[in-house]
């Protein structure tokens, strides 16, 4: 850890699954991102043209219901009629959470979990499939802040309050104001990986400086530390890969 950022690795999105098995393969078909990992611990879905971000669906027995706090923005462009229709075809649904006249569709997956089908938007080019993961955050200019400084993920220079990995490629993380206020746990979060050659109990240190605090929960003895940023959401941090 050098200079004013940890650059600890942003590596996945994490997604609450009844099902694990059949929501990833839901997402995988979708997004054409190949299975890394399938067991009774969860899915885990390669994220398409990148090697070190993933989506990980873990297995739950009960979430919160919609809306959530985090939902993802699926790129289309000139194909979004055909994308609706392959979700659809494999389990999706439309849904209505008022969203009126807008140009792109709202669908909910076999989970329902709430998502959009973008067409062409400047903002999404070289995103890959998934354009962006609007997350909303009750305080945006200091969930930004911390992010940059904790993540290796970098400013987009185009979007206000908005991360993207620093190969520029990958969805673009963008901070949003909140639909309502914070209930329970978020059954999306992100993790933070700690690179090797740091100090797991440093890099823990560093996120409780930059305004991160730990979550009390009683989900038993787990091998990584659940933290809530500034922005109120919860993130888990995982040991270093040794």
């Amino acid at each position: 850890m050098a200079g004013d950022r940890l650059n600890l690795h942003l590596e996945c999105l994490v997604v609450d699954a009844r099902d694990p098995v059949r929501l990833g393969r839901f997402w995988s078909g979708l997004l054409e991102a190949p299975v890394q990992e399938e067991s009774e611990q969860g899915t885990r879905l390669r994220y398409p043209g990148l090697d070190d971000f993933f989506l990980d669906f873990v297995p739950v027995t009960d979430r919160e219901p919609r809306p959530h706090r985090l939902h993802l923005d699926v790129f289309a462009g000139t194909r979004r009629d055909e994308m609706v229709q392959r979700a659809l075809d494999a389990g999706a649904a439309h849904v209505d959470i008022g969203q009126r006249d807008v140009p792109w569709v709202v669908l909910v997956d076999p989970e329902d979990y709430a998502f959009c089908v973008m067409p062409e938007r400047e903002p999404y080019q070289h995103t890959g499939p998934i354009g962006g993961l609007p997350l909303d955050a009750d305080d945006i200019p200091a969930a930004t802040e911390f992010w940059l400084a904790a993540s290796d993920w970098v400013a987009d220079d185009r979007e206000e309050h908005t991360l993207r990995h620093p190969s520029g490629t990958g969805p673009l993380l963008a901070f949003t104001e909140p639909v309502e206020p914070k209930r329970g746990k978020n059954p999306m979060h992100l993790d933070l990986r700690v690179p090797p050659g740091v100090d797991d109990d440093a890099a823990l240190a560093a996120l409780l400086d930059l305004g991160a605090r730990r979550l009390d929960h009683d989900w038993g003895d787990l091998p990584w530390t659940v933290l809530v940023d500034p922005g109120n959401n919860e993130f888990c941090l995982l040991r270093s890969a040794r």
